[in-house]
């Protein structure tokens, strides 16, 4: 237990400068077509020189650029993470009252598409090259082929078509409809995590299932049941694992696209949105937000590695 504290004590700090850097970089690449911010947060309401001077005094924005990103930096520390620019609303809350809708997103077209992913590929390996074999491999690089918003627009046809009662808006004022909203796009993300890890878990199966250690388990009789699934599956296992986590991670970004198209007020709107609109504090904010994600399942993924391998040691 004390290895683990200290290896995640470790990665915990290596995140640190990662994280500063790119709150750095992406503080100053937003402003460095001076973009004229009192002009944003003033909007439609009349512009008057006092006006414009209160605004660039509340929001500090007549401070050199290096001192409005520490007291920027020194805000988000502290859990203030600054005010959108176009509805004046606090952006910690703003974007707390997105993260359902994408969490969920991201959350059930990964679970759906790992669970079939690993039930494809191992049947694809058990049967390699065969006719299930070739349709499950064709099924899945058509799918890891095809961009999701393609496959997105054509299911949205199939339900104008031929589902009248589909709802593409909602409050999402109950779990019913929430899961309804949602399982749509759940299902469509889903499938590209299924044509990923499905090859993944192929590839990976098919090279245990050739290994010396599976002609020796199989010479001394032991069952192919067990063969497969606690020794070949067991190993196979690991790499998928690495792929996983990091599909997890990025579905996070990947759901901009599927937002827009099924109209989902997550995170992924919100950014395209803030980017339109030079809303700079809304945007850094969701930045290093996909990239805490992101670092934390690669942490999360190095730590599963020793759980399912023993072998592997935290260094």
């Amino acid at each position: 237990m004390r290895d683990y504290v200290r290896y995640i004590a470790k990665r915990i700090l290596m995140m640190i400068p990662i994280l500063l850097i790119v709150s750095f970089l992406i503080f100053f690449l937003l402003r460095i077509t001076n973009i004229d911010e009192a002009a944003i947060i003033i909007g439609e309401r009349q512009s008057t020189p006092e006006v414009r001077a209160r605004v660039i005094q509340e929001y500090g924005l007549d401070q050199p650029k290096l001192l409005q990103y520490f007291d920027w930096l020194r805000g988000v520390v502290t859990g203030n993470f600054g005010i959108d620019y176009t509805s004046g609303q606090d952006v910690g809350e703003l974007i707390s009252s997105r993260i359902p809708v994408t969490l969920g997103l991201v959350l059930i077209s990964s679970v759906l598409g790992m669970v079939f992913a690993i039930i494809l590929g191992v049947i694809a390996a058990l049967h390699r090259n065969k006719p299930i074999d070739t349709a499950i491999s064709l099924f899945m690089l058509f799918f890891s082929s095809v961009p999701s918003f393609l496959v997105s627009i054509f299911v949205l046809i199939i339900l104008v078509q031929f589902v009248p009662g589909y709802s593409f808006v909602g409050s999402f004022s109950n779990t019913a409809e929430f899961f309804q909203r949602i399982s749509v796009p759940a299902f469509i993300m889903a499938l590209g995590h299924l044509a990923l890890l499905g090859r993944v878990t192929r590839s990976s199966m098919t090279s245990q299932l050739q290994s010396p250690y599976i002609v020796t388990a199989k010479a001394k009789g032991i069952p192919d049941r067990q063969i497969t699934y606690k020794h070949a599956f067991h190993n196979a296992v690991i790499p998928v694992l690495t792929v996983a986590g990091m599909s997890f991670a990025s579905a996070i970004g990947g759901t901009v696209l599927i937002e827009q198209i099924f109209s989902l007020p997550g995170i992924g709107g919100l950014l395209i949105s803030a980017v339109q609109a030079h809303n700079f504090p809304v945007v850094q904010i969701l930045v290093m937000f996909m990239l805490l994600v992101y670092l934390v399942m690669s942490l999360v993924v190095d730590i599963m590695y020793v759980i399912v391998d023993p072998r592997v040691k935290l260094k």
